[in-house]
């Protein structure tokens, strides 16, 4: 009787515990690791977008609507990115600690966490207007690609969960001080193996490629979709050829999630050379986590950019 007592017991304590989990919903998975990373047992993370979806088209599932409805908080990009399902979602979840934000296209509330706080954004718009293609108000929102984002991300993670949980503060600055000690070192050592590809010329499928062009020093002059959002046209692809022919460009980066037959033609046109990166975590095998993410596409550049080195082209 007394084992059963104590094992009752050791259950009941385990099931208040985990009762007591600050409940975060994340928007992507390179977010709910680094916020699992950060708030460690504290935390229960639930995320939305799966790592091999376009973030521009992800499933919206009933799930969602209950998670977001019972969340303490909600971690996420920003920058309009997650404008196609997060705004509906938070609708239709009626969370008052969440609320959607018709002027940012994000989230409005005490529940907030956007990791878009404190960024230099790329590639504001000079003008709105949706002829220019998928337009993102605010600058590209792609900055999950730059490893060196990582640790402000974290930062704000670890601000925002102690702002929403203040009982834990310190060890959420705690989880945040341990994740860094991992994350620095591993991005100072990506921006050194990425040094060689500095210079190089190359063209991404879609335009979300700025930040990992300023972490690599790589120099993205066109992309294969005639616009953002807007699929590639042959009279558009004709003068892409004709543009890397001139430039001796001889790289081309393939987001995962977009059409592989017109890379493959694109690359037998012109001599170039087709990376297949991630853009976000879980895209790719081997690819749980933000810092493998980053570290899988910096070795994808580099080795397709390789002959490109050897030539001097």
């Amino acid at each position: 009787m007394k084992l059963l007592l104590t094992v009752l017991l050791a259950g009941s304590a385990a099931s208040a515990r985990a009762a007591a989990q600050f409940r975060v919903v994340a928007t992507v998975p390179d977010l709910a690791d680094i916020t699992r990373r950060v708030g460690g047992g504290l935390v229960k993370v639930d995320c939305l977008a799966r790592g091999t979806e376009d973030i521009h088209q992800v499933v919206m599932r009933p799930s969602f609507v209950t998670r977001l409805n019972k969340a303490d908080a909600v971690v996420y990009l920003g920058l309009s990115v997650e404008h196609a399902f997060l705004p509906g979602l938070l609708d239709v979840a009626r969370n008052p600690r969440l609320r959607q934000d018709p002027d940012t296209l994000g989230c409005a509330g005490p529940g907030c966490i956007d990791c878009s706080e404190g960024v230099s954004a790329l590639e504001k718009p000079a003008t709105l207007s949706r002829a220019e293609g998928e337009i993102h108000p605010q600058g590209n929102p792609h900055y999950n690609l730059d490893p060196g984002e990582g640790a402000r991300m974290a930062r704000v993670i670890a601000a925002g969960l102690s702002r929403l949980d203040p009982e834990h503060a310190a060890d959420y600055r705690k989880g945040l001080q341990d994740y860094l000690a991992e994350l620095e070192p591993e991005v100072a050592r990506l921006r050194k193996l990425a040094a060689p590809l500095r210079g190089l010329k190359a063209v991404s499928f879609h335009k979300d490629t700025a930040y990992l062009g300023r972490f690599t020093g790589l120099d993205f002059i066109d992309t294969l979709e005639l616009k953002p959002g807007v699929a590639p046209t042959p009279a558009h692809l004709e003068d892409l050829v004709k543009e890397m022919r001139s430039q001796g460009v001889k790289l081309i980066v393939r987001e995962q999630q977009y059409n592989p037959k017109v890379c493959e033609w694109l690359a037998e046109k012109t001599g170039a050379r087709v990376a297949v990166i991630g853009t976000m975590a879980g895209a790719l095998p081997d690819t749980d986590t933000f810092l493998k993410l980053g570290a899988r596409n910096i070795q994808a550049l580099l080795q397709a950019a390789a002959p490109a080195r050897l030539t001097g082209t």
